[in-house]
């Protein structure tokens, strides 16, 4: 990758400079992962559902009328 940094009068680093391909690249990839991360939330959602329903079903998750609910929104 190459990769060109801007200075101030200073000599600090103040912005980067890459080919946009490359930022094209890196910028699907980041697409991509975040797409993964999404699916991933998503599944552990599921499974944590999943989870309440059978602690639900032996009795040993508490449940909340619905008004209640409406109630909280």
């Amino acid at each position: 990758m190459s990769v060109q940094f801007v200075t101030n009068a200073k000599g600090e680093k103040t912005s980067v400079l890459i080919p946009y391909k490359e930022w094209d690249a890196l910028n699907k990839e980041r697409e991509e992962l975040k797409h993964k991360l999404q699916e991933a939330e998503l599944s552990l959602r599921y499974k944590q559902a999943f989870k309440d329903a059978k602690l639900f079903k032996e009795g040993k998750l508490e449940t909340h009328p619905i008004a209640e609910l409406w109630d909280e929104l």
